[in-house]
């Protein structure tokens, strides 16, 4: 790259202020700037480069040292300040998941709210009705239900919804498969 060039040096000021500079890119524009005078429309990018160098107008090589570390550290955080905004927007993206989700199931309400003691009852009750023809029966919440299923020892299936009106408990008979 021709410093001296006007155009390609426009370029690679553009490249500076987006941070997508080398090292090597960033010490030629700023030797550049500390032994030419600045056209009118790069001054400020000039005194932006010297401000954060006031020493490059002597540079000796312990100074060339400095500069290559300054300069190279900023690259490091620069990687680091990416890959922090990239973690903490991953983390706000979950949170917000968290937080909506947690906010739309409280408005479902689907907490079956008929207790394990119930639902044995239940259960002993249907099974002294018909214990003879009675080979198993489960229970299975379902939203504010608890669907109890008789299998029989035919091989039919019965099966109850069990259900809490105000304060009653009742069971329906839902359906029988043969």
């Amino acid at each position: 790259m021709d410093i001296d060039n006007k155009i390609e040096r426009k370029t690679l000021i553009e490249s500076y202020l987006n941070a997508d500079t080398t090292v090597a890119e960033e010490r030629a524009l700023a030797e550049y700037y500390a032994t030419h005078t600045a056209d009118a429309d790069e001054k400020a990018v000039a005194q932006l480069i010297l401000a954060s160098n006031p020493a490059l107008k002597c540079l000796s090589d312990s100074g060339e040292q400095e500069f290559d570390r300054i300069v190279e550290g900023r690259h490091h955080s620069i990687g680091f300040r990416t890959a922090l905004k990239w973690v903490s927007g991953i983390a706000a993206a979950i949170a917000l998941v968290v937080i909506v989700r947690g906010a739309f199931l409280s408005h479902i309400d689907n907490q079956c709210d008929i207790t394990p003691i119930e639902i044995a009852q239940t259960l002993n009750t249907l099974m002294n009705l018909s214990a003879d023809e009675i080979e198993s029966m489960t229970a299975t919440p379902c939203g504010k239900n608890v669907l109890i299923t008789a299998k029989m020892k035919d091989n039919s299936s019965s099966t109850y919804i069990l259900t809490r009106d105000g304060d009653a408990l009742t069971t329906y008979f839902a359906w029988q498969n043969q």
